[in-house]
Parts: C-alpha cells; structure tokens; sequence
C-alpha cells in the first residue's frame, strides 16, 4: 500500500472543496486536523486528480433529495410543515447511508428516495405516483407492494438503518494499526527502505549531472559552445528512471 487511506480521504476533502467553490486556505485546512501537516495534502493532490481524469464532478444523493423536495412542492394538498420536517429527517438518513456500501450499489436518485420513504412513506409514495405514466383513479390507488421500485428502495431502506451508523472507534483503531504495517516502506519517511531509495535517486542525478557537464565540456574544448550533433542520443538521457 503505497498511500495511507486516511491521507487519500483528506486530499479529496481538500480538492471537493475547491471544486465546489467552498476553498479553504490548506494551512487553515490541515491546522484542525490533529498530525497532518500541508504536505500530506499536497502530495497527494496531483495524484488524485489525474486517477479522477480531472473530472470532479459529483451526482450525490444530497443532490437527488433537493430534487424530490422541489418536485413534492409541485403536487396539490401537500403541506409546507410537513414537508420541510420530512426533508430535515431524510437529510439525516442521506448523510448516514454514506456510511454503508450504497453509494456503490444504488443511484443517488434510488437512495434518495428510500431516504425520503424513511421519514415519511406517504410523501415518497406521493411522489412516485406522480411519476407514473398512466393516470391513477381518485384516489389514487397504492402502489403494489411487488413494485420493482418498491422492492429497490426496501433494500435501501434495510442497508441504511442496519449500517448507516459510525463503526466502533476502537475497531477503526484497529485497522488504522494494521494499514500502518502495510504501507510500502519506501514512502515511509526515515525508513531504512526510504533512505535508500533517497539515496539510489541522488545516485542516479549526480551520474546525469554529471554526464551533462562532460558533454558541455567536450563541446567548449572542440570550440563549439553549443557542441555538435548528438549522433549517440543514450549519451544524454533526460529519463527520470
């Protein structure tokens, strides 16, 4: 493991804040989080990005509940107390499914909505029947409980309420401990394996260094400052290997 988790975790804080128009200074980022100096973030930045392909742009649940709060505004007989209350509790389930695996199984749009089931079923139910495609008599029949929808957003529901709450401290602890015996110990400052490949780079730019000089000194001895024609390219390697 070449990186530490948690550092990874803080550079893409740091870099969603920026995407988002929210910047933070990243001396007044790094100075309220206890043992991460600048560098851990910096280092990491670059890194990060060019594995998105620059591309930052996110399609959260947050996003998707925002969006179900302004269709529901739209229906008839639907009270604005009400709503707000049932959006405020849905914001909560959003934020604790973060916390379980259905960011990577569900659409933000699917958690959205189970997360909307979970504060009020009757506005989630509301707002699917307006969605459908064939109109429903008055009143609206319920929603068959085989709904493939229905089914999707009972998982949903299941996976948020079982895991969507922080794990035991003394369990993060513990694998914080053992991620630590498993980072590569090259990129571990002070290591033996560090210094030795500190040492193996300086080797290998002194010998570059070293080539350049020579070849500029032949050139200015030939009479030539800007020397000859490189018919042997491997006599001038600008490789960083």
């Amino acid at each position: 493991m070449d990186w530490h988790p948690k550092n990874v975790m803080l550079t893409a804080l740091f870099l969603a804040t920026k995407t988002t128009n929210h910047p933070i200074a990243l001396e007044a980022y790094t100075s309220r989080i206890p043992k991460t100096a600048p560098n851990d973030v910096l280092d990491l930045e670059f890194l990060v990005a060019q594995s998105l392909s620059f591309d930052f742009t996110i399609w959260h649940a947050h996003r998707a509940l925002w969006g179900l709060w302004l269709d529901l505004q739209n229906l008839p007989d639907i009270r604005t107390d009400e709503l707000k209350r049932a959006y405020d509790v849905a914001l909560t389930h959003v934020r604790a499914s973060r916390l379980t695996d259905a960011e990577l199984i569900y659409t933000p749009s699917q958690i959205a909505l189970a997360c909307l089931s979970l504060a009020s079923p009757q506005l989630a139910s509301a707002w699917a029947l307006s969605k459908s495609d064939s109109p429903f008599p008055s009143p609206p029949a319920s929603p068959s409980a085989e709904s493939p929808v229905l089914i999707l957003v009972a998982l949903i529901k299941a996976m948020i309420v079982a895991n969507g709450s922080p794990p035991d401290v003394e369990a993060v602890r513990e694998v914080d401990r053992r991620l630590k015996i498993c980072k590569n110990p090259e990129k571990v400052v002070g290591s033996n394996a560090y210094i030795k490949k500190q040492e193996e780079q300086e080797r290998k730019a002194q010998e570059k260094r070293k080539r350049k000089a020579e070849l500029v000194r032949k050139a200015m001895e030939d009479g030539d400052p800007f020397g000859n024609e490189f018919t042997e390219k491997d006599e001038l390697d600008d490789d960083d290997d």
